[in-house]
């Protein structure tokens, strides 16, 4: 299975380019961006060809499968391309920047009898399979509530691009928001720890520190506060930030009928009953848990049928992060209609 990565910035270095290369089913066969240094020096590390222009790319027919890692406001021109182009798409999340451009996606898709994933590659961590299960099984009864957060000091530190004061005044355009570039995973991984999509929210979505090099705050939001009720009836807090210059924060507890569960409290799972009884469930860190979700993209492309998500799972975040957006406009909850 030959595999093309488009974008050869940070996730690509990081997390797509060595996943590839060590699974026994694919070959990182190229790699594409127009920084010719970029692809340059990805190609040498892994012995891929190095792309520059996308259109030669999609023209390979030794091409099976590309990976989007490309900014977010790329994403909608270079999937639906891939999928005209008959090839079978991981796509970086978010899928898209907005619901009009999810649309075209998923049109392109529904027609090209191709498969497309979105790199929710939290519903790959060991934490949250293992809560999903237990969620499952009743340990804590009947969930009643959640309170979930992601929050790092800022996404210019996660990039292969300067983070110097005058990041956002080059990137943010690229970017869009905290939503689209951290929050999506929050929205998504609700869903999926309770096999329910968000139905309606109430959200403030606040620029509470980043600012551009002239000093005026960016003209996105760096933080998001979200209250998110689910249709199976469940509600909960979602809290995203770009502004926590400490640790980041990734913990999520649940609450049930019969205690709590805290995820990502050491040793990993922490779960609580009402009796005072403590149950400790170890996760070693695996410093390559972001990579699952490529290996599952290409499991997939290899016949295995438990893939981790698809195009129709994207498509449902886009639609709770616009509703998230239309709420902090409006100042009233927002349902959403799939």
């Amino acid at each position: 299975m030959n595999i093309g990565i488009i974008g050869c910035g940070a996730i690509a270095k990081m997390r797509h380019a060595p996943a590839v290369a060590a699974h026994p089913k694919a070959t990182l066969y190229a790699v594409c961006d127009p920084v010719r240094e970029h692809a340059d020096a990805l190609a040498r590390e892994y012995g891929a060809r190095a792309v520059y222009d996308l259109e030669a790319l999609f023209r390979d027919d030794n091409v099976d499968a590309v990976i989007v890692c490309t900014p977010e406001r790329f994403h909608r021109d270079h999937v639906v391309a891939a999928l005209k182009a008959g090839k079978d798409v991981l796509c970086e999340k978010p899928l898209a920047m907005n619901t009009r451009e999810g649309k075209e996606i998923i049109a392109a898709w529904k027609e090209s009898n191709r498969r497309l994933m979105v790199a929710f590659s939290q519903r790959m961590y060991e934490h949250h399979r293992l809560a999903r299960k237990l969620l499952k099984e009743g340990i804590i009864g009947t969930p009643i509530s959640f309170r979930t957060m992601l929050a790092h000091r800022g996404v210019e530190y996660a990039t292969i691009q300067k983070p110097g004061p005058d990041f956002y005044d080059r990137q943010l355009p690229s970017i869009g928001d905290v939503m689209l570039n951290v929050g999506c995973h929050r929205v998504d991984l609700v869903s999926y720890l309770f096999d329910s999509p968000i139905h309606e929210v109430y959200a403030s979505t606040p620029t509470i520190h980043k600012t551009y090099r002239d000093g005026r705050p960016i003209e996105a939001a760096d933080h998001a506060m979200i209250t998110a009720w689910l249709e199976n009836g469940l509600s909960g807090i979602i809290w995203i930030s770009w502004c926590a210059y400490g640790a980041p924060e990734r913990d999520t507890i649940i609450y049930g009928s019969e205690g709590s569960m805290h995820i990502y409290e050491q040793p990993g799972i922490v779960v609580r009953a009402c009796d005072g009884e403590e149950k400790k469930y170890e996760i070693p860190q695996d410093p390559r848990e972001g990579q699952r979700i490529t290996c599952n993209f290409i499991d997939m492309l290899n016949g295995d049928d438990n893939a981790i998500c698809d195009g129709d799972d994207g498509w449902r975040c886009l639609q709770a992060m616009e509703a998230v957006r239309q709420s902090d406009e409006e100042g009233r909850k927002v349902a959403i209609i799939y």
